[in-house]
């Protein structure tokens, strides 16, 4: 019998010619390619440009490239997209800061709904009494960020043990600079 002879470390040719062969292939298409690819993108300007001129001698010279319709549409956009910079630049912080930050544990938050665009706050809760009620307005329209605090409606929950106060206020809101 033969000895089996393993060699783990017999080292290979690490270029071959069938290697280097492929690429150069690789390269000289890569080369290729973005020749092509610079002339087209060329031919396309030209074609571009004409077909502008050609537009603009049909069609005249126009201010605006957009039909009417898309202008439209693009002015629809542009007032959403600059109702929402309002929205996120208007210091929400400052105004849940002063809506929560009641002294006692008399009155309890239920719902706060901002309206951004008029600047006006509505605001629900429950109050213990009715006293507490009227001290929570007393304390929103001494913070100063409100102009106005005004109850907009309340019930006196009697089916219930404590009787506590609903109430519902809307106040207008000041933007501190």
């Amino acid at each position: 019998m033969r000895p089996l002879l393993l060699d783990y470390q017999r080292r290979r040719n690490a270029v071959s010619v069938a290697g280097i062969a492929l690429l150069l292939a690789g390269l000289a298409a890569s080369v290729y390619g973005g020749m092509r690819y610079y002339d087209l993108s060329s031919e396309i300007s030209v074609l571009e440009e004409k077909r502008i001129t050609l537009q603009r001698k049909v069609h005249g010279p126009s201010k605006s490239r957009l039909a009417p319709k898309d202008a439209q549409q693009l002015g629809a956009e542009i007032k959403l997209a600059n109702e929402v910079v309002a929205q996120l630049t208007l210091p929400w912080d400052a105004l849940f800061k002063d809506v929560e930050t009641v002294q006692n544990d008399r009155v309890a938050l239920l719902a706060i709904e901002p309206d951004a665009q008029k600047r006006v706050i509505k605001i629900s809760g429950e109050a213990k009494d009715f006293a507490a009620m009227l001290e929570y307005i007393k304390f929103l329209q001494d913070r100063g960020s409100f102009a106005g605090v005004y109850l907009q409606s309340h019930h006196i929950q009697h089916e219930l043990a404590e009787k506590p106060v609903r109430f519902a206020l809307i106040a207008t809101w000041v933007i501190k600079p």
